[in-house]
């Protein structure tokens, strides 16, 4: 297994230099709400020692994770072999310990895990009817919908956490409602839910952060967050998530 980027790929260095991310150039790569995924699991989840992620892609959400929690047992499960093996070199080439494995959510929850402390997921959400679909598979596949939707996402979750477990995912904020309806469906009733906006809280929400743990049906409403400060460049984030990224470098980083 080589972390050297192969013709097709690109070696990116993000979020301040503290990670370094193989990626397609023309396939899947990754966007802000991994990122996002990864502050706000980290939040919810407090002390996770157990944690998967459903639908990994490059695996930058558990590497996140990993260098919050170096001890933890890290799962990653990907639908897609090209993105699994990606992840499993991205995991290396970043100094973070996990297991990949190859798993269609669609064939229901993943054999031989269970108890855990944690499930994240950034899950393919648009839907494909009416679209022009991108023609690389990779990006098609990772973005859009095609044999499991945020459904069965939710149950298989479900069904791998603990009894205080948390499921945390990120959304569009025009799917919140269907996304509830898919955690209550699993159990999952005790939500807490986070609108996040680009720059101003006084526009609509471009994405939703929900956590959710079993429980009757409670949705708690969490501080509205804008994503950049007003008048900086785009790759400067608010304080909050700023602060998140200084817990991200590890000795020798610099």
């Amino acid at each position: 297994m080589t972390s050297t980027p192969q013709s097709d790929e690109s070696l990116d260095v993000m979020l301040r230099g503290h990670i370094q991310l193989l990626q397609a150039k023309k396939g899947y790569r990754t966007s802000v709400d991994a990122m996002l995924l990864g502050w706000f699991a980290s939040k919810q989840a407090g002390a996770a020692r157990r944690i998967a992620d459903f639908g990994a892609g490059s695996g930058l959400v558990a590497i996140l994770l990993g260098r919050l929690a170096p001890n933890a047992e890290l799962n990653l499960i990907e639908r897609q072999a090209s993105l699994a093996a990606r992840a499993a070199r991205n995991l290396k080439l970043n100094g973070v310990h996990g297991r990949v494995r190859l798993h269609d959510l669609a064939h229901g929850p993943v054999p031989d895990l269970f108890d855990l402390d944690l499930v994240v997921s950034n899950p393919p959400y648009y839907r494909r009817a009416g679209r022009n679909l991108p023609t690389h598979p990779e990006r098609r596949d990772a973005h859009y919908e095609s044999t499991a939707g945020v459904e069965a996402f939710s149950a298989a979750a479900a069904a791998a956490l603990g009894p205080s477990g948390v499921l945390c995912m990120v959304y569009p904020a025009d799917g919140a409602e269907r996304l509830v309806r898919a955690f209550a469906g699993a159990g999952l009733g005790n939500m807490r839910m986070q609108p996040l906006h680009h720059r101003s809280t006084k526009k609509p929400a471009i994405r939703v952060l929900l956590a959710g743990r079993r429980g009757p049906l409670d949705v708690v409403a969490l501080p509205r967050l804008a994503i950049h400060r007003t008048g900086v460049p785009d790759h400067t984030y608010s304080a909050e998530i700023e602060a998140f990224l200084d817990t991200l470098c590890r000795p020798g980083d610099g």
